[in-house]
């Protein structure tokens, strides 16, 4: 008996629709591969522009030579502490990194440079580490990040890196051994990077731009003279003008400086002696009490001068003497970070800065 062949059962109908769905199976996959690369390149692109691409646009330009976003943020963060404003922040980081390239850009005209061994010996004196026995001979304005850490590590306030002059010590061996300093300035990196995402390359700036300042500054030692005028004063202090002005009268009436400046003076450290101020020069006298009392500079001796107002109340000033006198050693310093902060002002009147708003 003669076997019949089975009908097939894929017809043209069937044919056409799985070439149907195999087209739409195509879109799809194409349309998710399509989707994903779309993702990703979306993910990509933010990545290369939050960490390449931003960092690298300028946030001020400097006589053509940019402040770069990357350097700010850095800066930003090692000066933020929670109880910081961050807008009050980042505007004095920005005029401070300003302030350091106009500084850098002097320094380089005047071929003053700063090396990576710098920055190393600047580290270590920070730390309280000389390994030749003998610190620096003038007084630093770097950070003391020993203190940092430690205060960090104590407390949720973050460090502040506005630094002012320390005194010096006189040359000693070194108090610990460089295993200790290496195991400090190790967990001071820590700290850094743990409370301030900061590196060490961050810190290496900042000392470096500190560095620059020092060495700039002392240029402007030969221009400040050693000997200047100054005024020999002595003072009482009161709350008000009317007790001031009573003051006054009863000095003209011939009562003692000495008695009414032990009875009455609120000058705790000067009243048992008849409120003696000793000798001052102008800028330490606007220093203390304000650029109202720079008259004294134009009566003569034995005058008194006053009341005049300042932030301390109201003062008498009596004139004992005034003369061309030597500086001592802080007046000095003083003298000179005056005549350095007027250049940086009029250097920051005179050049081109752009800050750009991105």
């Amino acid at each position: 008996m003669k076997r019949r062949r089975a009908k097939s059962l894929i017809t043209k109908k069937h044919l056409a629709r799985a070439k149907r769905e195999q087209i739409q199976r195509n879109w799809i996959i194409a349309s998710a591969v399509t989707t994903a690369l779309l993702i990703f390149g979306i993910l990509g692109y933010g990545w290369v522009d939050t960490q390449i691409i931003k960092p690298r646009q300028p946030i001020a330009i400097v006589d053509g030579q940019e402040i770069s976003n990357r350097e700010f943020q850095s800066r930003v963060r090692l000066a933020l502490s929670p109880e910081s404003d961050p807008f009050s922040v980042s505007y004095r980081v920005l005029n401070e990194l300003i302030d350091d390239l106009l500084i850098q850009q002097e320094a380089h005209r005047l071929e003053i440079t700063v090396n990576e061994a710098d920055i190393d010996r600047a580290i270590q004196r920070a730390f309280g580490y000389f390994p030749d026995g003998t610190p620096t001979s003038a007084p630093t304005s770097t950070p003391d990040p020993t203190e940092l850490a430690e205060a960090t590590a104590t407390s949720t306030a973050g460090p502040s890196l506005t630094v002012e002059p320390m005194s010096t010590p006189g040359p000693t061996a070194t108090s610990y051994t460089k295993e200790a300093f290496d195991e400090n300035f190790y967990n001071f990196l820590e700290v850094l990077a743990d409370q301030y995402e900061a590196t060490e390359a961050d810190y290496r700036a900042y000392l470096e731009a500190q560095l620059y300042r020092e060495r700039l500054m002392e240029t402007f030692e030969d221009v400040v003279a050693r000997e200047q005028e100054q005024v020999w004063l002595r003072h009482i202090r009161v709350e008000e003008r009317e007790v001031a002005e009573e003051f006054l009268a009863r000095l003209d009436a011939g009562e003692a400086w000495e008695d009414l400046a032990a009875e009455s003076s609120e000058d705790l450290l000067t009243k048992d002696t008849g409120g003696d101020l000793g000798w001052l020069p102008l800028m330490i006298l606007i220093e203390r009490y304000d650029q109202a009392a720079a008259l004294v500079f134009e009566v003569s001796i034995g005058n008194i001068v006053g009341p005049i107002e300042t932030q301390q109340g109201w003062h008498l000033f009596e004139v004992i003497d005034h003369g061309e006198r030597p500086l001592d050693e802080y007046a000095y310093f003083q003298a000179v970070q005056s005549e350095f902060s007027s250049w940086l002002s009029d250097k920051r009147e005179s050049s081109d800065i752009v800050l750009v708003d991105n």
